[in-house]
Protein backbone atom coordinates (compact mmCIF):
# COMPACT_ATOMS: atom_id res chain seq x y z
CA UNK A 1 0.00 0.00 0.00
CA UNK A 2 1.33 3.59 -0.96
CA UNK A 3 1.86 5.15 2.38
CA UNK A 4 0.81 8.73 2.57
CA UNK A 5 3.94 11.47 3.11
CA UNK A 6 4.34 13.46 6.04
CA UNK A 7 6.05 16.44 6.59
CA UNK A 8 7.93 16.71 9.96
CA UNK A 9 8.85 19.51 12.31
CA UNK A 10 11.90 19.61 14.13
CA UNK A 11 10.14 19.17 17.24
CA UNK A 12 8.13 16.21 15.89
CA UNK A 13 11.57 14.49 14.53
CA UNK A 14 13.08 14.22 18.42
CA UNK A 15 9.86 13.10 19.97
CA UNK A 16 9.27 10.67 18.19
CA UNK A 17 13.01 9.48 18.07
CA UNK A 18 12.49 9.14 22.19
CA UNK A 19 9.07 7.38 21.95
CA UNK A 20 10.07 4.82 19.58
CA UNK A 21 14.07 4.10 21.00
CA UNK A 22 15.01 0.82 21.55
CA UNK A 23 17.88 1.50 24.14
CA UNK A 24 19.58 -1.82 23.44
CA UNK A 25 19.21 -4.92 21.51
CA UNK A 26 19.60 -7.51 24.44
CA UNK A 27 21.67 -8.13 27.19
CA UNK A 28 25.69 -9.62 27.04
CA UNK A 29 24.29 -12.58 28.82
CA UNK A 30 21.47 -13.32 26.10
CA UNK A 31 24.76 -13.65 22.82
CA UNK A 32 25.50 -17.18 22.16
CA UNK A 33 29.30 -15.45 22.38
CA UNK A 34 28.93 -15.26 26.22
CA UNK A 35 27.47 -18.83 26.76
CA UNK A 36 30.28 -20.27 24.76
CA UNK A 37 32.68 -18.16 26.27
CA UNK A 38 31.10 -19.12 29.94
CA UNK A 39 30.93 -22.96 28.83
CA UNK A 40 34.75 -22.77 27.78
CA UNK A 41 35.98 -21.09 31.00
CA UNK A 42 33.52 -23.92 33.25
CA UNK A 43 35.36 -26.40 31.23
CA UNK A 44 38.96 -24.36 32.15
CA UNK A 45 38.03 -24.24 35.99
CA UNK A 46 36.92 -28.01 35.94
CA UNK A 47 40.42 -29.14 34.13
CA UNK A 48 41.92 -27.22 36.74
CA UNK A 49 39.59 -28.85 39.63
CA UNK A 50 40.83 -32.06 38.64
CA UNK A 51 44.92 -31.46 37.96
CA UNK A 52 45.25 -29.62 41.88
CA UNK A 53 42.45 -32.51 43.98
CA UNK A 54 40.08 -29.51 43.89
CA UNK A 55 42.56 -26.91 44.86
CA UNK A 56 43.24 -28.47 47.80
CA UNK A 57 46.72 -26.29 48.59
CA UNK A 58 48.46 -23.73 47.37
CA UNK A 59 51.37 -25.35 45.76
CA UNK A 60 48.91 -27.62 43.54
CA UNK A 61 48.64 -23.98 41.68
CA UNK A 62 52.15 -23.50 40.46
CA UNK A 63 53.34 -23.60 37.11
CA UNK A 64 55.38 -26.91 37.84
CA UNK A 65 52.43 -29.11 39.35
CA UNK A 66 50.01 -27.99 36.53
CA UNK A 67 52.62 -28.25 33.59
CA UNK A 68 53.55 -32.02 35.25
CA UNK A 69 50.00 -33.09 35.46
CA UNK A 70 48.81 -32.16 31.90
CA UNK A 71 52.11 -33.95 30.70
CA UNK A 72 50.97 -36.71 32.32
CA UNK A 73 47.22 -37.16 30.66
CA UNK A 74 47.53 -35.36 27.75
CA UNK A 75 47.77 -38.85 25.92
CA UNK A 76 44.25 -39.60 27.45
CA UNK A 77 42.56 -36.30 25.78
CA UNK A 78 40.24 -36.33 23.15
CA UNK A 79 40.23 -32.59 22.09
CA UNK A 80 43.57 -31.75 23.26
CA UNK A 81 43.42 -27.89 21.25
CA UNK A 82 40.42 -27.18 23.44
CA UNK A 83 41.67 -28.22 26.81
CA UNK A 84 44.76 -26.16 26.62
CA UNK A 85 42.85 -23.57 25.27
CA UNK A 86 40.35 -23.62 28.20
CA UNK A 87 42.97 -24.39 30.91
CA UNK A 88 45.10 -21.41 29.65
CA UNK A 89 42.43 -19.10 29.76
CA UNK A 90 41.12 -19.73 32.91
CA UNK A 91 44.44 -18.86 34.07
CA UNK A 92 44.98 -16.19 32.53
CA UNK A 93 41.79 -14.68 33.35
CA UNK A 94 42.44 -15.51 37.11
CA UNK A 95 45.89 -13.08 36.65
CA UNK A 96 44.91 -10.74 34.85
CA UNK A 97 47.34 -10.91 32.54
CA UNK A 98 47.25 -10.83 28.76
CA UNK A 99 48.08 -12.37 25.45
CA UNK A 100 48.87 -9.28 24.05
CA UNK A 101 51.92 -8.70 26.73
CA UNK A 102 52.90 -12.51 26.44
CA UNK A 103 52.78 -12.80 22.70
CA UNK A 104 55.85 -10.89 23.34
CA UNK A 105 57.20 -12.11 26.65
CA UNK A 106 57.43 -15.88 25.59
CA UNK A 107 59.97 -15.76 22.71
CA UNK A 108 62.40 -14.10 24.75
CA UNK A 109 61.85 -16.73 27.55
CA UNK A 110 62.63 -19.18 24.70
CA UNK A 111 65.36 -17.21 23.26
CA UNK A 112 66.94 -17.56 26.99
CA UNK A 113 67.18 -21.37 27.28
CA UNK A 114 67.29 -22.61 23.39
CA UNK A 115 70.55 -20.74 22.84
CA UNK A 116 70.24 -21.96 19.40
CA UNK A 117 67.40 -20.09 18.68
CA UNK A 118 65.19 -22.84 17.76
CA UNK A 119 62.68 -24.93 19.60
CA UNK A 120 61.49 -28.75 19.01
CA UNK A 121 58.10 -28.66 17.31
CA UNK A 122 55.97 -31.36 15.64
CA UNK A 123 55.51 -30.83 11.71
CA UNK A 124 53.71 -33.86 9.95
CA UNK A 125 54.01 -36.12 12.65
CA UNK A 126 57.67 -35.37 12.87
CA UNK A 127 60.00 -33.90 14.89
CA UNK A 128 61.64 -31.17 13.91
CA UNK A 129 63.07 -27.83 15.19
CA UNK A 130 62.03 -24.33 14.06
CA UNK A 131 63.03 -20.90 14.54
CA UNK A 132 61.63 -19.64 17.53
CA UNK A 133 59.07 -16.57 15.88
CA UNK A 134 59.52 -12.71 17.31
CA UNK A 135 55.53 -12.98 18.28
CA UNK A 136 54.27 -16.31 19.54
CA UNK A 137 50.08 -15.25 20.35
CA UNK A 138 48.21 -17.74 22.32
CA UNK A 139 46.43 -19.34 19.24
CA UNK A 140 49.91 -19.87 17.93
CA UNK A 141 51.11 -21.37 21.05
CA UNK A 142 48.12 -23.67 21.83
CA UNK A 143 48.51 -25.19 18.41
CA UNK A 144 52.03 -25.45 18.75
CA UNK A 145 51.84 -27.03 21.90
CA UNK A 146 48.61 -29.53 20.26
CA UNK A 147 51.38 -30.57 17.63
CA UNK A 148 53.89 -31.47 19.91
CA UNK A 149 51.56 -33.47 22.37
CA UNK A 150 52.77 -36.46 20.27
CA UNK A 151 56.17 -35.29 22.03
CA UNK A 152 55.73 -35.25 25.90
CA UNK A 153 59.19 -35.03 26.87
CA UNK A 154 59.88 -32.12 24.14
CA UNK A 155 56.44 -30.61 25.11
CA UNK A 156 56.72 -30.48 29.02
CA UNK A 157 59.88 -27.60 28.95
CA UNK A 158 57.71 -25.25 26.99
CA UNK A 159 54.87 -26.00 28.29
CA UNK A 160 56.35 -25.17 32.38
CA UNK A 161 57.78 -21.81 30.48
CA UNK A 162 54.81 -20.84 29.41
CA UNK A 163 53.01 -21.66 32.69
CA UNK A 164 55.86 -19.70 34.50
CA UNK A 165 54.85 -16.61 32.50
CA UNK A 166 51.38 -17.23 33.88
CA UNK A 167 52.25 -17.51 37.06
CA UNK A 168 55.21 -15.72 37.50
CA UNK A 169 54.89 -14.96 41.46
CA UNK A 170 53.47 -16.01 44.89
CA UNK A 171 50.35 -13.16 43.99
CA UNK A 172 49.31 -14.67 40.65
CA UNK A 173 49.48 -18.32 42.35
CA UNK A 174 47.24 -16.88 45.09
CA UNK A 175 45.16 -15.94 42.52
CA UNK A 176 44.55 -18.78 40.66
CA UNK A 177 44.29 -20.64 43.85
CA UNK A 178 41.37 -18.43 45.73
CA UNK A 179 39.52 -18.09 42.71
CA UNK A 180 39.79 -22.08 42.08
CA UNK A 181 38.65 -22.67 45.73
CA UNK A 182 35.69 -20.32 45.81
CA UNK A 183 35.14 -22.21 42.18
CA UNK A 184 34.84 -25.48 43.89
CA UNK A 185 32.83 -24.42 46.62
CA UNK A 186 29.96 -22.67 44.67
CA UNK A 187 29.90 -25.61 42.47
CA UNK A 188 28.81 -27.98 45.38
CA UNK A 189 26.20 -25.81 45.99
CA UNK A 190 25.28 -25.36 42.11
CA UNK A 191 26.16 -21.47 41.53
CA UNK A 192 30.24 -21.86 40.27
CA UNK A 193 28.67 -20.31 37.07
CA UNK A 194 27.28 -17.18 38.77
CA UNK A 195 30.87 -16.70 40.37
CA UNK A 196 32.32 -17.52 36.59
CA UNK A 197 29.68 -15.31 34.82
CA UNK A 198 31.13 -11.66 35.80
CA UNK A 199 34.43 -12.84 34.03
CA UNK A 200 32.94 -14.12 31.04
CA UNK A 201 31.00 -10.50 30.64
CA UNK A 202 34.26 -8.95 31.41
CA UNK A 203 36.09 -10.66 29.03
CA UNK A 204 33.78 -11.02 26.42
CA UNK A 205 32.21 -7.24 26.68
CA UNK A 206 33.93 -6.07 23.78
CA UNK A 207 33.60 -8.24 21.06
CA UNK A 208 30.08 -8.54 21.57
CA UNK A 209 29.62 -5.09 21.93
CA UNK A 210 30.86 -4.74 18.68
CA UNK A 211 28.94 -7.83 16.75
CA UNK A 212 25.82 -6.11 18.78
CA UNK A 213 26.31 -2.87 16.52
CA UNK A 214 25.73 -4.71 13.91
CA UNK A 215 22.22 -6.53 14.59
CA UNK A 216 19.95 -3.75 14.04
CA UNK A 217 21.83 -3.95 10.07
CA UNK A 218 20.56 -8.22 10.68
CA UNK A 219 17.06 -6.52 11.83
CA UNK A 220 16.61 -4.42 8.64
CA UNK A 221 17.85 -7.07 6.30
CA UNK A 222 15.23 -9.55 7.81
CA UNK A 223 12.39 -6.50 6.79
CA UNK A 224 13.53 -6.20 3.41
CA UNK A 225 13.43 -9.71 3.13
CA UNK A 226 9.88 -9.83 4.53
CA UNK A 227 9.33 -7.18 1.95
CA UNK A 228 10.04 -9.18 -0.96
CA UNK A 229 13.00 -7.78 -1.51
CA UNK A 230 16.58 -9.65 -2.64
CA UNK A 231 19.44 -9.59 -0.82
CA UNK A 232 22.73 -8.96 -2.85
CA UNK A 233 20.85 -7.27 -5.74
CA UNK A 234 18.01 -5.48 -3.83
CA UNK A 235 20.35 -4.59 -1.49
CA UNK A 236 24.02 -4.99 -0.08
CA UNK A 237 24.63 -8.14 2.46
CA UNK A 238 28.50 -6.45 3.49
CA UNK A 239 29.52 -2.55 4.01
CA UNK A 240 30.26 -0.98 0.58
CA UNK A 241 31.66 2.11 -0.54
CA UNK A 242 30.68 3.96 -3.73
CA UNK A 243 34.09 3.24 -5.51
CA UNK A 244 33.16 -0.68 -4.89
CA UNK A 245 29.90 -0.10 -5.74
CA UNK A 246 31.19 1.76 -9.35
CA UNK A 247 34.17 -0.64 -9.52
CA UNK A 248 36.37 2.61 -9.66
CA UNK A 249 40.12 2.07 -8.14
CA UNK A 250 40.09 4.62 -5.43
CA UNK A 251 42.94 7.17 -6.01
CA UNK A 252 45.54 8.24 -3.27
CA UNK A 253 43.69 10.12 -0.98
CA UNK A 254 40.13 9.47 -2.11
CA UNK A 255 38.71 8.29 1.06
CA UNK A 256 35.27 7.31 1.30
CA UNK A 257 33.17 6.25 4.41
CA UNK A 258 31.35 2.55 3.70
CA UNK A 259 27.57 2.47 3.77
CA UNK A 260 25.59 -0.78 5.21
CA UNK A 261 23.28 -0.31 2.63
CA UNK A 262 22.23 1.37 -0.74
CA UNK A 263 18.99 0.69 -2.21
CA UNK A 264 18.70 -0.29 -4.87
CA UNK A 265 21.85 -1.74 -5.03
CA UNK A 266 22.25 -3.56 -8.56
CA UNK A 267 18.85 -4.39 -9.51
CA UNK A 268 17.92 -1.41 -10.95
CA UNK A 269 20.95 1.02 -12.54
CA UNK A 270 18.66 4.06 -13.09
CA UNK A 271 16.52 6.53 -10.96
CA UNK A 272 17.39 7.60 -7.14
CA UNK A 273 19.01 5.32 -4.20
CA UNK A 274 19.27 5.58 -0.65
CA UNK A 275 22.10 5.32 0.64
CA UNK A 276 21.72 4.75 4.88
CA UNK A 277 24.22 4.64 7.56
CA UNK A 278 24.01 2.76 10.74
CA UNK A 279 24.75 4.20 14.05
CA UNK A 280 23.41 2.17 17.36
CA UNK A 281 24.41 3.19 20.55
CA UNK A 282 23.38 1.48 23.46
CA UNK A 283 25.74 3.55 25.65
CA UNK A 284 28.16 6.42 25.48
CA UNK A 285 30.33 6.11 22.55
CA UNK A 286 31.03 9.64 22.73
CA UNK A 287 34.46 9.56 20.36
CA UNK A 288 32.98 7.21 17.80
CA UNK A 289 29.87 9.24 17.72
CA UNK A 290 32.03 12.57 17.29
CA UNK A 291 34.02 11.27 14.52
CA UNK A 292 30.87 9.79 12.43
CA UNK A 293 28.93 13.63 12.96
CA UNK A 294 32.40 14.94 11.72
CA UNK A 295 33.35 12.96 9.05
CA UNK A 296 29.62 12.69 7.69
CA UNK A 297 29.66 15.77 5.36
CA UNK A 298 33.05 15.02 3.66
CA UNK A 299 31.35 11.65 3.06
CA UNK A 300 28.29 12.59 1.33
CA UNK A 301 29.84 15.12 -0.39
CA UNK A 302 31.97 12.48 -2.80
CA UNK A 303 28.65 10.52 -2.83
CA UNK A 304 26.90 13.30 -4.63
CA UNK A 305 29.52 13.52 -7.27
CA UNK A 306 28.96 10.04 -8.46
CA UNK A 307 25.50 10.06 -7.30
CA UNK A 308 23.71 13.59 -7.36
CA UNK A 309 20.36 12.24 -6.68
CA UNK A 310 21.58 10.44 -4.05
CA UNK A 311 19.27 10.36 -0.73
CA UNK A 312 20.40 9.72 2.70
CA UNK A 313 18.90 8.54 5.08
CA UNK A 314 20.28 7.66 9.04
CA UNK A 315 19.38 4.74 10.73
CA UNK A 316 19.81 5.79 14.32
CA UNK A 317 19.30 4.25 17.77
CA UNK A 318 20.16 3.10 21.15
CA UNK A 319 19.97 4.81 24.91
CA UNK A 320 23.09 6.53 24.06
CA UNK A 321 21.54 8.74 21.40
CA UNK A 322 18.89 9.74 24.19
CA UNK A 323 21.33 10.71 26.58
CA UNK A 324 24.58 12.30 26.49
CA UNK A 325 24.76 11.53 22.78
CA UNK A 326 21.60 13.91 21.95
CA UNK A 327 23.54 16.74 20.65
CA UNK A 328 25.12 14.31 17.84
CA UNK A 329 21.12 13.37 17.22
CA UNK A 330 20.55 17.11 16.75
CA UNK A 331 23.28 17.51 14.72
CA UNK A 332 23.04 14.58 12.02
CA UNK A 333 19.28 15.34 11.96
CA UNK A 334 19.76 18.87 11.39
CA UNK A 335 22.14 18.18 8.39
CA UNK A 336 20.63 19.72 4.98
CA UNK A 337 21.50 16.99 3.29
CA UNK A 338 19.69 14.60 5.60
CA UNK A 339 16.29 13.45 3.94
CA UNK A 340 14.72 11.59 7.05
CA UNK A 341 15.52 9.11 9.85
CA UNK A 342 14.82 5.18 10.56
CA UNK A 343 14.49 3.38 14.00
CA UNK A 344 14.40 -0.36 14.16
CA UNK A 345 10.91 -0.28 15.28
CA UNK A 346 10.15 2.75 12.94
CA UNK A 347 11.82 1.03 9.85
CA UNK A 348 8.41 -1.15 8.33
CA UNK A 349 6.74 2.07 7.98
CA UNK A 350 9.52 4.96 7.50
CA UNK A 351 12.10 2.56 5.59
CA UNK A 352 9.68 1.59 3.43
CA UNK A 353 7.47 5.10 2.14
CA UNK A 354 11.43 6.34 1.60
CA UNK A 355 11.38 3.36 -0.86
CA UNK A 356 8.34 4.23 -1.94
CA UNK A 357 9.35 8.18 -2.34
CA UNK A 358 12.13 7.35 -4.62
CA UNK A 359 9.92 5.44 -6.71
CA UNK A 360 11.28 1.66 -6.42
CA UNK A 361 8.59 -0.86 -5.89
CA UNK A 362 8.50 -3.89 -3.59
CA UNK A 363 6.82 -6.71 -4.24
CA UNK A 364 5.05 -6.51 -1.14
CA UNK A 365 3.34 -3.25 -2.24
CA UNK A 366 2.23 -5.25 -5.48
CA UNK A 367 0.82 -8.59 -3.13
CA UNK A 368 -1.05 -5.57 -0.83
CA UNK A 369 -2.44 -4.46 -4.71
CA UNK A 370 -3.45 -7.92 -5.45
CA UNK A 371 -5.10 -8.92 -1.87
CA UNK A 372 -7.22 -5.57 -2.90
CA UNK A 373 -8.61 -7.42 -5.85
CA UNK A 374 -6.71 -6.44 -8.55
CA UNK A 375 -5.27 -9.99 -9.72
CA UNK A 376 -4.67 -9.46 -13.59
CA UNK A 377 -1.32 -7.59 -14.91
CA UNK A 378 -3.40 -4.41 -16.46
CA UNK A 379 -4.64 -3.79 -13.67
CA UNK A 380 -2.30 -4.23 -11.30
CA UNK A 381 -0.45 -1.75 -14.07
CA UNK A 382 -3.33 0.86 -13.75
CA UNK A 383 -3.67 0.35 -10.10
CA UNK A 384 0.02 0.96 -9.12
CA UNK A 385 0.41 4.09 -11.88
CA UNK A 386 -2.87 5.47 -9.64
CA UNK A 387 -0.41 5.25 -6.74
CA UNK A 388 2.21 7.40 -8.52
CA UNK A 389 4.68 4.61 -9.42
CA UNK A 390 6.46 4.60 -13.20
CA UNK A 391 5.33 1.93 -15.21
CA UNK A 392 8.57 1.16 -16.42
CA UNK A 393 9.32 0.39 -12.67
CA UNK A 394 5.80 -1.24 -11.96
CA UNK A 395 6.91 -3.89 -14.94
CA UNK A 396 10.37 -4.63 -13.77
CA UNK A 397 9.08 -5.55 -10.60
CA UNK A 398 6.43 -7.79 -11.90
CA UNK A 399 8.84 -9.67 -13.99
CA UNK A 400 10.94 -10.27 -10.78
CA UNK A 401 8.06 -11.34 -8.99
CA UNK A 402 7.40 -14.08 -11.71
CA UNK A 403 10.91 -15.04 -12.31
CA UNK A 404 11.66 -15.75 -8.51
CA UNK A 405 8.43 -17.15 -8.07
CA UNK A 406 7.23 -14.48 -5.54
CA UNK A 407 4.00 -14.91 -7.16
CA UNK A 408 2.05 -17.58 -8.93
CA UNK A 409 1.01 -16.78 -12.53
CA UNK A 410 -1.61 -18.63 -14.13
CA UNK A 411 -4.24 -17.87 -16.84
CA UNK A 412 -3.46 -14.39 -16.60
CA UNK A 413 -4.07 -13.84 -13.24
CA UNK A 414 -1.13 -13.56 -10.14
CA UNK A 415 -1.54 -14.92 -6.82
CA UNK A 416 -0.25 -15.05 -3.24
CA UNK A 417 2.00 -17.26 -2.34
CA UNK A 418 0.65 -19.44 0.77
CA UNK A 419 4.06 -18.95 2.66
CA UNK A 420 3.55 -15.32 2.25
CA UNK A 421 0.29 -14.65 2.94
CA UNK A 422 0.73 -14.08 6.83
CA UNK A 423 3.40 -11.65 6.58
CA UNK A 424 1.31 -9.32 3.60
CA UNK A 425 -1.71 -9.69 5.88
CA UNK A 426 0.58 -8.20 9.31
CA UNK A 427 1.53 -5.29 6.66
CA UNK A 428 -1.95 -4.75 5.36
CA UNK A 429 -3.23 -4.06 8.66
CA UNK A 430 0.02 -2.17 9.57
CA UNK A 431 -0.23 -0.14 6.69
CA UNK A 432 -4.25 0.66 7.52
CA UNK A 433 -2.97 2.38 10.79
CA UNK A 434 -0.83 4.28 8.60
CA UNK A 435 -3.19 5.59 6.19
CA UNK A 436 -6.49 5.69 7.88
CA UNK A 437 -5.24 7.16 11.24
CA UNK A 438 -5.57 10.45 12.78
CA UNK A 439 -3.92 12.48 15.69
CA UNK A 440 -5.72 10.88 18.79
CA UNK A 441 -5.64 12.14 22.31
CA UNK A 442 -4.00 9.76 24.45
CA UNK A 443 -5.04 10.85 27.69
CA UNK A 444 -8.84 10.27 26.96
CA UNK A 445 -9.07 7.66 24.17
CA UNK A 446 -8.01 4.07 25.54
CA UNK A 447 -7.24 0.75 23.22
CA UNK A 448 -5.73 2.23 20.25
CA UNK A 449 -2.95 1.32 18.46
CA UNK A 450 -0.10 4.08 17.33
CA UNK A 451 1.82 4.04 14.60
CA UNK A 452 4.89 5.90 13.50
CA UNK A 453 5.85 7.72 10.23
CA UNK A 454 3.28 10.69 11.37
CA UNK A 455 2.17 13.63 13.62
CA UNK A 456 2.57 12.50 16.97
CA UNK A 457 0.09 10.24 18.53
CA UNK A 458 -1.04 8.97 15.34
CA UNK A 459 -3.47 5.74 15.18
CA UNK A 460 -6.53 4.30 15.53
CA UNK A 461 -8.89 1.93 17.72
CA UNK A 462 -8.70 -1.48 17.13
CA UNK A 463 -12.52 -1.82 16.41
CA UNK A 464 -11.61 1.01 13.86
CA UNK A 465 -8.64 -1.02 11.96
CA UNK A 466 -11.34 -3.83 11.46
CA UNK A 467 -13.82 -2.28 9.96
CA UNK A 468 -11.10 -0.18 7.84
CA UNK A 469 -9.04 -3.59 7.09
CA UNK A 470 -12.32 -5.22 6.26
CA UNK A 471 -13.27 -2.17 3.28
CA UNK A 472 -9.95 -2.06 1.67
CA UNK A 473 -9.46 -5.40 1.31
CA UNK A 474 -12.57 -7.04 1.42
CA UNK A 475 -11.81 -10.35 -0.41
CA UNK A 476 -9.56 -11.50 2.66
CA UNK A 477 -11.61 -13.99 4.28
CA UNK A 478 -10.18 -13.53 8.14
CA UNK A 479 -12.33 -14.28 11.17
CA UNK A 480 -12.24 -10.77 14.13
CA UNK A 481 -9.82 -13.50 16.06
CA UNK A 482 -6.87 -13.90 13.23
CA UNK A 483 -7.36 -10.30 12.72
CA UNK A 484 -6.79 -9.70 16.57
CA UNK A 485 -4.14 -12.22 16.70
CA UNK A 486 -1.82 -10.46 13.72
CA UNK A 487 -2.30 -7.44 15.26
CA UNK A 488 -0.92 -8.59 18.36
CA UNK A 489 2.06 -9.94 16.32
CA UNK A 490 2.36 -6.38 15.61
CA UNK A 491 2.16 -5.68 19.01
CA UNK A 492 4.44 -7.91 19.81
CA UNK A 493 6.98 -7.08 17.55
CA UNK A 494 7.03 -3.10 18.55
CA UNK A 495 5.68 -2.18 15.47
CA UNK A 496 2.78 -0.98 16.73
CA UNK A 497 2.16 0.77 20.55
CA UNK A 498 -1.01 -0.14 21.91
CA UNK A 499 -2.29 2.24 24.33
Amino acid sequence: MKLNKHKYTEKERLSEFDRWITPSLGDIKDSIEFRNILAKLEDGFDSLSNYTNNFSNLETCSSYHVAEKIIFSISEISDIQSHLANILNAILLSTGKTDNNLKCQYPIVLNKIYESGEIPACKNGKAVLVKIPRVFDLDKVINHFEALSAYPDMLAPQLKLYLDLLLSDEQYKSQLYTLGVSYHKLKETGQSLNLLSSIAIFQSRGSITAKAGHEPERILRSYMADWGLNAGTDYNTDDIDIYELLGIKKKKNDKARKYDFIVPFRSKSDGKKLFVQCQFYAGDSGSVSHKVVDQTDASRKQTLKFYPDAVFVEYLDGAGYFASLNGDLKKMLAKKTTKSFIQVKTAPVKFRRELQEIDFLTPLEIEHAILSGNCREEELVDILQKQGYDKKEICRCLDFCKHSSLLAFEKGKYTIKEERRDIIIKYCLLDCIANFGHVVNAKKEKGILFVPGFSNNWGMSQTNLLDTFNKEFPDIELSAKDILEKIQWLIENEFVILK
